[in-house]
């Protein structure tokens, strides 16, 4: 790697990972905490999964709606990185404004061209494929609920624990309808989208934040760090692409809400079983707080309540009848013995 006295700075502005400098032809790339070892393992890390992610988009790429640079070299030894440069001004929301609506449409249909590319350049799955499975991608993973649940048994009736199940087989046959989780950038922020005018060229940067996401989350929230994006404009551009795995953008909030609500229990019991000893009572309590929220979501969406209702009233209904039988019974046999 050239000297950086020799190179120029590109990211001044408070750089938090790395520092990137330039010769003009390539972009060098260095951890900002450089002294630290365990710092520099991570940093590396995430600039090789940034390499595999742009050489798996390469491939998909058919066209020139957009351009991403190709890493050239990692260096372990010398801890940095060279990639090719591209240029490019920010897509910072003072200058979106200045520019023009043909400008504008190539932006929406390279960001589109591009998510289409990175969502298929690995499987898309389904909410319930990620839900309790172990992965690389930081979705949620650890263990099954069902083990989870039956864990708990030790510590919680396990007709308390059944209506978890039960929610559970709700959301995974709902979700198999709702937004897909798909491969995706992690990180869209302004400085990682540039567009030069001059050869009206959108360029898009940096994946060592890639992960799966949900489709959804992916737009309205990893896509809303730009500001002025319209997401609505973006998905109807994203949707005309053809897809050889289909992709569901769109989410029910009501799978929404019990996805947060599953997630939190498990995640919560999960840590309590591996220490069980500490804070026994308190942990369980905050078990049974997020048991009772799964239960009221799970009443709401299939009228268990009314069924827990109606149950009840045949319950009651059955238990006097029974108990009138048994009375008049006791006093046809008192009868008898006069």
């Amino acid at each position: 790697m050239p000297k950086t006295e020799n190179l120029q700075l590109i990211n001044t502005n408070a750089p938090r990972e790395t520092l990137a400098y330039t010769d003009g032809q390539f972009v060098y790339k260095m951890p900002v905490k450089a002294n630290n070892s365990a710092y520099v393992k991570v940093w590396l890390d995430k600039q090789k999964l940034s390499k595999q992610v742009a050489e798996a988009i390469l491939e998909k790429k058919k066209g020139s709606a957009y351009s991403i640079p190709r890493v050239v070299e990692i260096s372990e030894k010398e801890t940095f990185v060279k990639e090719e440069r591209v240029v490019g001004e920010a897509l910072k929301s003072s200058f979106v404004e200045t520019l023009t609506p043909e400008e504008l449409d190539i932006i929406y249909k390279g960001l589109a061209s591009f998510t289409n590319d990175i969502n298929q350049s690995r499987g898309v799955l389904t909410q319930k494929d990620t839900f309790d499975i172990s992965t690389s991608v930081n979705y949620i993973g650890g263990m099954p609920i069902l083990e989870v649940i039956n864990g708990l048994t030790k510590y919680i009736p396990k007709k308390t624990l059944e209506i978890v199940q039960q929610a559970k087989n709700w959301f995974d046959a709902a979700s198999e309808k709702d937004a897909s989780v798909v491969f995706a950038h992690g990180d869209m922020n302004e400085h990682n989208v540039l567009f030069d005018r001059a050869t009206r060229t959108l360029s898009i940067l940096d994946f060592a934040e890639a992960k799966y996401q949900n489709a959804n989350y992916m737009f309205y929230v990893d896509y809303a760090r730009l500001g002025w994006l319209d997401i609505d404009r973006l998905i109807a551009e994203y949707e005309k692409l053809p897809k050889t795995q289909p992709v569901r953008t769109q989410t029910d909030v009501n799978v929404k809400d019990m996805r947060n609500a599953l997630y939190n229990f498990k995640s919560t019991a999960e840590e309590f079983l591996k220490k069980p000893n500490i804070a026994t009572k308190i942990r369980l309590g905050i078990i049974m707080q997020y048991i009772e929220k799964i239960k009221q979501l799970y009443a709401k969406l299939t009228n268990q309540n009314d069924f827990e209702k109606a149950t009840a009233k045949v319950d009651a209904l059955n238990a006097a009848h029974q108990n009138t039988t048994l009375k008049k019974a006791a006093a046809k046999k008192k009868g008898k013995k006069k």
